[in-house]
């Protein structure tokens, strides 16, 4: 009886030590699937300046409320999530930085315990306490540019957030659902005020115009478009009937444009083609930084839209602000380079 006893104890500390075992090679895994995914986050995104600062886009609060990202130069971190994070919490490191109207969006004394990102592409973020201590009325905003800012880079689909190593189902104040944070849940989502069908509808971002103090930025704006063949004619056509009448936002495009044929799709290059309304500057032979940037983010955030052929009356000898030729195929990364010549 004696030695059956002691071979069961045998057996089950032997069965504890290969469970210890398995679950250090399990954390051995998740480790490496984390760096190795974080190397993947540097190299999406990391182009540093001749002064060894990265640029990073950040989502802050402007002071009508909107979700708006800004792009800051920051030191060169490896670790880019957890940096960027970092810079959105009141009173930290961005406090310097901000510009005239705009506030960070985390509760002061919030720290980034850690970020995790897993291989199916699920950033989780582990706050400090100090995180429940945020304005209920901003709990939206504040799961708004958390999510947007992550999933900015092509690893990240998704977001969940712990406190102090605790996952959350809802937020701490308004309940708000957390369990799957994606950019479908929108951003800055305006009013359905005519009842809007749902199911007759998609959600489309549309990227409009604010200002403050004579700084002009771009503001994302989450609206529900009717279903069509055609949903890039719908969403070109929603951006030029322009923001919501009841926001404080504002349009790059002049009244009368129009698209002329119906957009086409190819390979990623999106083909529009309107009429000559679209041309504001230099006597009518360029388009408006304003006009083209708002188009550009706004298309360019279609699924499967990479760049953007711009024509006018079928034409593509279309030329920016600066007198410049706009490129076949206009990307975000063009306008930068047009914004500063």
């Amino acid at each position: 009886m004696k030695k059956q006893i002691r071979r069961s104890i045998i057996a089950i500390a032997a069965l504890l030590v290969v469970q210890a075992c398995s679950t250090d090679e399990e954390a051995v895994e998740r480790d490496a699937e984390t760096e190795h995914t974080e190397e993947r986050v540097v190299e999406e995104q990391d182009e540093e300046t001749a002064e060894g600062l990265t640029e990073r886009e950040l989502y802050l609060i402007d002071s009508d409320g909107y979700v708006v990202p800004r792009t800051f130069s920051l030191p060169h971190d490896e670790e880019v999530l957890r940096q960027a994070l970092e810079y959105m919490i009141d009173g930290g490191p961005i406090t310097e930085m901000l510009p005239s109207g705009f506030q960070a969006v985390f509760p002061a004394d919030t720290e980034v315990l850690g970020v995790n990102v897993t291989n199916e592409g699920t950033a989780v973020v582990d706050f400090s306490e100090d995180f429940r201590d945020y304005d209920q009325n901003k709990e939206e905003a504040i799961l708004q540019a958390l999510t947007w800012t992550l999933t900015q880079y092509e690893s990240i689909d998704r977001v969940e957030i712990l406190i102090n190593g605790h996952e959350q189902d809802v937020m701490p104040h308004n309940e708000t659902p957390i369990t799957s944070l994606t950019r479908d849940r929108g951003i800055n989502k305006e009013p359905n005020v005519n009842s809007v069908d749902v199911t007759a509808t998609l959600p489309s971002t549309l990227y409009f115009l604010n200002e403050n103090e004579h700084d002009l930025y771009y503001v994302p704006v989450t609206r529900r478009i009717d279903q069509s063949d055609n949903r890039v004619e719908s969403v070109v056509n929603e951006v030029i009937h322009g923001p919501a009448l009841q926001s404080e936002l504002l349009t790059g495009l002049r009244h009368g444009v129009e698209l002329v044929d119906e957009p086409t799709l190819n390979d990623g290059v999106l083909t529009v083609n309107f009429n000559e309304a679209l041309l504001t500057e230099n006597e009518g032979t360029a388009i408006a930084t304003e006009a083209l940037t708002m188009l550009t983010k706004t298309l360019t955030a279609i699924d499967g839209v990479d760049s953007v052929t711009y024509l006018v009356n079928g034409s593509d000898e279309i030329n920016a602000r600066s007198g410049d030729a706009l490129p076949t195929a206009v990307t975000e990364d063009h306008i930068k380079e047009l914004v500063s010549q």
